[in-house]
Parts: C-alpha cells; sequence; structure tokens
C-alpha cells in the first residue's frame, strides 16, 4: 500500500478517504461519549468535548499518525468517585473541582512528555495492567445495570451494588428493561451477522436507530404507562438522555478552590496515571492497525494528549487520549491519515448543533447498552483463562489486582498489583537483596554485527522495572533490520519483558525485518506458553518436555506420511505472508501452525492454521481459521467464495453482487461468488470446475 506524504500534500493524498471514514467515525463517537459522560456522572458532552478538542485542536501535531482523539473509558470510575469526593452532595460543585484535576492532571502529562517519559506505561507489569482494564469493565457493566433496567438507586459501592442486583432485577421496569436489553443484544450480536448492509454500520449507531424508533413510538418525551404482565410501567422524558439548548451551554469552566488538598492532588495523580496508561496502549494499538505500517512517537502523543487535556479540562471536558474504538472504525472504513481525527470532530459538532433534539430521543437504557458491551470487552472472561495458561503467578497478580480495585479504587490496585509481582520475583530468585541488587545495574549490551543485522544482549535480571535499558537499545535498531536477542545469560525474565519483546517481534516481521530469541533452551517456566516467566536455578537440570499431540495433529501426521507431504508442528508468529490477500486487509495474523506441504500433479500446496484477529486493545475479537495456498502455474482472476447464508440470499434479491450460473443451481445456492472481473471469473468456472 501506497505510503503517504508528511504534511499538506499527505492531506491532499488522504482528504476523501478520511472524509467518508470519519462520517462512521463520528456516529459512533456521539453514542459512546454521551455514554462515558452519564456512567461518569458528569454532564454528558463533557465527553464530547474531547473529541472536538482531539480533532480541532491537538490533531494538527499529534505524536501518531492516524489517531482519532476522544476520552478515556478507564477513567469512568475515577471521574465519578472523584465527582463525589470533592463535591459530596453538590455535584456539579464536584464536576467543577474535577475538572481543575484534570486541567492539572494535563500539565503533569505535557511534562512528562517533554522529559521523554513516555516509557512511564511500560513500566507497569502487563498483567497489572490487563487486571486494570478488567476492574474497569467490570464497573462499567455494574454500574450500568440499574440504569439499564430502569431502577433508581443510589449505592456508591461496586460490591453494594453487586449484592443488590437482584434487588434491582426484581424492580425492573420492563419498558425501560425492555430497550436496554435489545440495545445490549444488537451490540454483543452486531459482529456476528454477516450480511454486508448490517454489517458496513456500527452496532452503536444500530442501536441509536433502533433506540429512537422505539422512544418515539411509545412517547417517552409525552410520558404514559403500560401494564406488562400485570406490572404498570411508568415512563418519560426522564428517562431520556437530557443535553443543553445550546452547545455553548456545555461550556463550564473548572473551579480551583481546592487545590491544595491532599485529596485533590490523589485524584490528579489517578487522572495522570490511568489516562497515560489508556493513551498509550491505545497509541500501541493503533500503530498495530496501521495499513501504512507508521510508528507513534510515545512521548510526543504525551506532550500532545496532555495540551489536550488541559484545553479540554478548562472548557468542561474530560482528559483526552488516543481512541482505540473510533479509529478502528476509521480504519476499517478506510480511514488513512490525520485529517480523519479532524472531519470528524467538525461531524460533530454539526450533529450536535443541528440534530440535538433527535439526540434527546435516546433513552439512557439504550446508552447502558452500549457501555455493558464496552465493559465487557475490557473485561472478557477468557482473559482469565488466558493469563492462567501464562503461569498460574500471573493468575494471582491478576485476581488479587482485580480484587483490590474493585474493593478500594485504582490506585491501591496498582500498588498492590506492582507488590505482589515483585514478590513473585522474590520468591523466583529465593534473595530480596539480589532482587535490587541487580536491578540497577547496566545489563544490555547492543552492536550491530553487519549491515542490519544486530544482537541484543542482555544478563542477570530483567523485568518491567528495569526494561526501559532493553527498551533504549531496541528502539534505535529500523524495524526492518535484522535482531537477535541473546537471553542466555539471563537468571530471571519476567512476563513483561517477554510480552514487551513479542511486540517488537510482531512490528519488526510486519515492516519485512526479522527478530529471533535465543538462549532460553535452559530456563525453566512454570508453563509451556511463549510468555510465561523464564528464569535459571542452580544444581537442576531443565528436563524438555515430551510434546502430546491431538487427535488431529495425529491424523494429519499420518496424511503426510502416506503422502509423502512435509508436517510441520512448529509454530511461526506473526507472519506476513498473509497481507495482500483480502481477507486479512485489516486483520493481523498471530501465528501459523500444523502445516502441511506437498503437491496434488503439477500444483504445489500448503495448508495450515491460522490463528489472527482484527482489531486491537478493546476492539480485539480472536479469529481462526484453516488457510490454503496454492501455486498455480498460470494466472486465474481475482475473486472470493464463501458459504452463502440467508442474508446472502436476501442481498441478492436486492441486488447485490453474487454470481450465479443457472445451469448449476446447486452450486449458486451454496456458495457465495463475487469478483472484480464478472465475465473472467464465469470464463474461470468451467462445467468441470
Amino acid at each position: 500500500m501506497k505510503l503517504l506524504s508528511n504534511g499538506l500534500k499527505g492531506w491532499k493524498q488522504s482528504w476523501k478517504s478520511d472524509l467518508r471514514a470519519s462520517v462512521t467515525v463520528a456516529f459512533i463517537a456521539i453514542p459512546l461519549g454521551l455514554g462515558i459522560g452519564l456512567a461518569s456522572g458528569v454532564p454528558p458532552l463533557a465527553a464530547i468535548i474531547p473529541c472536538l478538542v482531539g480533532g480541532l485542536l491537538i490533531s494538527w501535531f499529534s505524536g501518531g499518525n492516524l489517531a482519532v482523539h476522544s476520552t478515556p473509558k478507564m477513567l469512568i470510575g475515577v471521574t465519578a468517585a472523584g465527582v463525589l469526593t470533592l463535591g459530596g452532595d453538590d455535584v456539579f460543585l464536584g464536576y467543577k473541582l474535577f475538572l481543575a484535576a484534570v486541567v492539572f492532571a494535563g500539565i503533569l502529562q505535557l511534562i512528562l512528555g517533554l522529559l521523554r517519559l513516555g516509557i512511564v506505561g511500560d513500566l507497569i507489569p502487563a498483567t497489572v495492567v490487563k487486571s486494570l482494564l478488567a476492574a474497569v469493565g467490570v464497573i462499567i457493566v455494574v454500574k450500568q445495570v440499574p440504569v439499564l433496567m430502569g431502577v433508581d438507586i443510589h449505592l456508591k459501592n461496586i460490591v453494594q451494588l453487586v449484592l443488590a442486583l437482584p434487588e434491582i432485577v426484581s424492580q425492573s421496569n420492563l419498558v425501560i428493561a425492555f430497550i436496554g436489553l435489545l440495545s445490549t443484544a444488537i451490540m454483543f450480536l452486531h459482529p456476528r451477522v454477516d450480511f454486508p448492509v448490517i454489517k458496513a454500520i456500527p452496532g452503536a449507531v444500530w442501536v441509536i436507530i433502533v433506540a429512537e424508533i422505539y422512544s418515539h413510538l411509545l412517547g417517552f418525551e409525552q410520558g404514559g404507562s403500560f401494564n406488562v404482565f400485570g406490572i404498570l410501567c411508568e415512563f418519560d422524558k426522564s428517562f431520556l438522555i437530557s443535553l443543553p439548548k445550546e452547545i455553548t451551554d456545555a461550556v463550564v469552566f473548572p473551579d480551583f478552590s481546592l487545590w491544595k488538598t491532599g485529596m485533590f492532588w490523589n485524584i490528579v495523580i489517578a487522572i495522570v496515571i490511568v489516562s497515560s496508561i489508556e493513551g498509550i496502549l491505545s497509541a500501541k494499538a493503533i500503530d498495530r492497525l496501521d495499513p501504512l505500517k507508521r510508528k507513534s512517537n510515545t512521548n510526543k502523543e504525551l506532550r500532545v494528549i496532555g495540551l489536550g487535556t488541559v484545553a479540554s479540562g478548562m472548557i468542561g471536558g474530560l482528559p483526552v487520549i488516543p481512541a482505540i474504538v473510533a479509529t478502528s472504525v476509521g480504519v476499517n472504513h478506510n480511514g488513512r491519515g490525520q485529517l480523519m481525527d479532524v472531519f470528524q470532530a467538525i461531524i460533530i459538532m454539526l450533529l450536535i448543533i443541528v440534530g440535538g433534539s433527535q439526540l434527546q430521543l435516546i433513552p439512557l437504557a439504550a446508552l447502558s447498552g452500549i457501555l455493558i458491551h464496552t465493559g465487557y470487552k475490557l473485561f472478557n472472561p477468557k482473559e482469565i483463562l488466558n493469563t492462567y495458561r501464562i503461569g498460574l503467578d500471573q493468575l494471582i497478580i491478576f485476581v488479587s489486582t482485580l480484587a483490590v480495585t474493585l474493593i478500594t479504587d485504582m490506585i491501591y490496585g496498582l500498588l498492590v498489583g506492582i507488590a505482589i509481582t515483585l514478590t513473585s520475583h522474590v520468591f523466583r530468585l529465593k534473595s530480596f537483596t539480589k532482587l535490587f541488587t541487580i536491578l540497577f545495574r547496566p545489563n544490555v549490551v547492543s552492536y550491530e554485527e553487519e549491515d542490519d543485522k544486530f544482537l541484543v544482549s542482555v544478563k542477570g535480571y530483567s523485568n518491567f522495572l528495569n526494561y526501559s535499558r532493553l527498551k533504549s537499545a531496541l528502539d534505535v535498531i529500523p524495524y526492518d533490520a535484522a535482531i537477535i536477542v541473546d537471553l542466555s545469560l539471563v537468571d530471571f525474565v519476567d512476563h513483561s519483558v517477554l510480552e514487551h519483546l513479542a511486540e517488537y517481534e510482531e512490528n519488526h516481521i510486519r515492516h519485512g525485518g526479522s527478530f529471533e530469541i535465543i538462549g532460553m533452551d535452559t530456563h525453566f517456566s512454570s508453563t509451556d506458553h511463549p510468555l510465561s516467566v523464564r528464569y535459571k536455578s542452580e544444581g537442576k537440570k531443565r528436563n524438555p518436555k515430551k510434546r502430546t499431540l491431538t487427535s488431529r495433529q495425529l491424523k494429519m501426521q499420518a496424511l503426510a506420511s502416506e503422502r509423502e507431504w512435509g508436517f510441520d508442528l512448529s509454530v511461526k508468529r506473526y507472519v506476513n505472508r498473509f497481507e495482500k490477500f483480502h481477507l486479512f486487509r485489516y486483520k493481523l495474523v498471530d501465528k501459523v501452525y500444523n502445516k502441511l506441504i506437498g503437491t496434488l500433479g503439477t500444483y504445489s500446496f500448503t495448508i495450515q492454521d491460522v490463528d489472527f484477529h482484527e482489531g486491537e486493545f478493546q476492539t480485539r475479537a480472536d479469529r481462526h481459521t484453516t488457510a490454503a495456498i496454492i501455486g498455480l502455474s498460470n494466472p486465474i482472476p481475482l475473486f472470493t467464495i464463501e458459504k452463502e447464508n440467508l442474508f446472502d440470499k436476501v442481498a441478492a434479491l436486492a441486488g447485490y453482487d453474487d454470481i450465479d450460473f443457472k445451469n448449476f443451481k446447486k452450486f449458486s445456492d451454496t456458495f457465495r461468488l463475487k469478483g472484480e472481473n464478472e465475465q473472467m471469473v464465469r470464463d474461470f468456472f468451467q462445467p468441470k470446475l
């Protein structure tokens, strides 16, 4: 794919595709933003202001190349707690005081960026970060259940809310609960629907369309009641979103009267930590989404979001960060440059000014459905199993951090998570003194063996606290170079370092380079997972574990032996040979395995299992397929063929492309066939084929 030029020339190249993509991005940013504002206990437009500041102000000098800006979802709990802590019973005063904390947090982020401390997010254990994300997900889901069910309940503590869930369900307003549950179902089912028209419009937009129709048909603005199963369910506009009459009324100035107090600065520090973590994680994830394979400047991005956060807080908005959900939608709609952020801000402003009255027909329960889906994506139950596969030590860290965060707050959860991580390291090293003695010694040597071939050697102890040395050595090496990381002299390497190395491996392979880790053959690990903690143990020898094959692998091995084909069990990570295939245009391959290699007649082939994913961070969806690559001696037309379902048949009746053959009705009814040149595809699909 052709790279964009820098500056004005690049904008000229991408403005059309960015404009088209930004329309969809704006339509998804509005419901997400309004929902985050409501869940945070602040005016809904407070979470829309960061979108406007991000697009109209900071996008021009962003450290990224593609990011659309919004407000952090991880801050929902911090914001809600901060408003109550600072303002007590006066919610609006708490909101103004919280805005002052946002401004100071932005200033600190700006300073961190100027000091080139963008690495701060990498100095927190990877499992602790995942647990904090999971905790935010749980908080979002639990706090939105009462709104979803139409129940007015005022419990601040998450544990109390969980215990009150049976009572909340029993008191549900069924008229409200219906649209809330329907909205939730739309969000969860939308990714599974393979109908082009439905899939082209994001799930959140479908929720708004359905919810507004429901609100209009029932007359929410006028109010009314229904008898549902003998239960009287009343509804009125108090169940709808409320927006100011003029967009200028959303401008609220901060109150700095508490800036000298300890509780104020506790909230400032919480905003800085949480916003920076999510911002840096989002920037990294967006780099992986970028089809042009550009790299963000983390320090510059931290400075920019600090500046944006100051500007947003000064006029009533929440902090600003790169938004992975909106950017992911934009990329999938062919967005390519920074103008996507600018256009989405302009479109959002126009929609709010022109269509504000329509937005006020959205039931709060519908926005809760969107947020519950977001919370679930942050806390995916599969993450617990994935963490356990890495090692029992990581599961203990994950669960402990999650529990403390839910019972207390994110700062305590973060501190406890770091403490338990270090305790697990001391347990492996069997020496507290040894840990901190070797921690601050230089332990990384890097040199260029020959042109574009580098060796990076690590010794002693490598974990999240001294990872900055390894990162500094790796960051100066071009992505298209060949790197060997030698860990043979390392006594201990933790999960966080191995996860960061896996990210480097992926980036180097995607950019045409190579990345190899050697020297861990003599290390012990608690599991076979490639990211499990590795350590040496004196007086013990590692016995290689015998690999157990699945029944499918045994059958493939037998078939390969019978046909004299090759069968490769090894796992290849981040393979980039699939990028030219349309299926993987916006997807990334994680690993390829169970590879059959052989010939049939004059054709060579490779059949392999492929694990891949689409989206990143909160939007990530893991997929699996078995792919066959066939080497042909003659060129063939470009086409796609897949199993036809009911939606495809309906689409065909509506005029959507599907190449059918009158003489082969069974084939045409079974498969959906599409191609760039229909006549060439028809000529290729001869009766014999």
